[in-house]
């Protein structure tokens, strides 16, 4: 594995494919403008766990959205023209972050608002007044209309393989008839992924995944090798300045991307460098 070296200042060098325990907002100031590809973060909120873990620092909602606004408009500083930014928010910080972003990104600039079922709940989440909670949303932002985006398939099941694209030319490859002509099996891989997402569970509704390390917030690793194949390429730099667990790192590296993680928290470092053998 090549290690790459980046000056940050006179006297600071940041290694590629590695974590950090700091404070976000002044490791991001270390760092050099338009550097990165692909930014995914799962912040805080302002309620909830994270809101007791995190009240020394907000005595307000203005407080928190003022400690949101310092760091992603550093994450805007420090991304590629042709990169990429997603936030992961629960059901009242998409209404409070989205103002924010499209501020500092640009209104043009916001692409999709992602739903994500992360499967439904049970036990005492089930039993609160009104409609059980079943998705979280993220918002997707590009610093400019030039961004790498790699449209995402889901595999056709066998069934239908067999069903729908029945015939077979002389090399071999599968087709189905249309008016048009034949449509290849091989040149549409599956059925296109849209911005609603119901095939990708949350450890909120299966906990008793392998993958599953026991982190409060961890997010699977199929959530974020969807988001990275879509909006980077190999070899590109992804980054997470929330980076908790470490899935999103520990992702890039399967995927062959060079990554930066940055945390507060000493365990959850530790435990990023476990997962990540470094």
């Amino acid at each position: 594995m090549i290690i790459v070296l980046i000056l940050i200042n006179l006297n600071l060098f940041m290694i590629l494919n590695n974590v950090y325990q700091d404070e976000n907002l002044a490791f991001l100031k270390r760092m050099k403008a338009n550097f990165i590809d692909l930014i995914y973060i799962d912040p805080p909120f302002y309620t909830g766990v994270d809101y007791k873990e995190f009240s020394d620092l907000w005595d307000s909602l203005e407080q928190y959205l003022t400690f949101m606004e310092k760091r992603i408009v550093e994450m805007y500083r420090v991304l590629k023209q042709q990169g990429s930014f997603y936030v992961h928010c629960d059901k009242n910080a998409s209404y409070d972050l989205k103002p924010l972003c499209d501020e500092i990104f640009g209104r043009d600039n916001f692409r999709r608002e992602i739903i994500w079922n992360v499967g439904s709940v049970s036990g005492f989440k089930s039993q609160v007044k009104g409609w059980v909670r079943q998705h979280d949303i993220i918002l997707f932002y590009t610093k400019s209309d030039d961004y790498t985006f790699n449209k995402q398939y889901t595999p056709y099941r066998e069934e239908y393989i067999k069903k729908m694209f029945r015939y077979k030319d002389n090399d071999g490859r599968r087709y189905r008839k249309r008016r048009g002509g034949k449509q290849y099996l091989d040149e549409k891989p599956g059925r296109l992924i849209g911005d609603v997402w119901n095939d990708i569970y949350s450890f909120q509704t299966r906990t008793r995944s392998k993958e599953y390390l026991g982190y409060p917030t961890q997010k699977p690793e199929d959530l974020l090798e969807r988001i990275i194949k879509a909006s980077s390429n190999e070899g590109d730099i992804v980054a997470d300045f929330f980076c908790g667990s470490g899935t999103t790192l520990a992702v890039a590296k399967k995927l062959k991307r060079r990554w930066i993680g940055v945390d507060n928290n000493p365990n959850a470092i530790e435990l990023c460098k476990k997962r990540l053998n470094i």
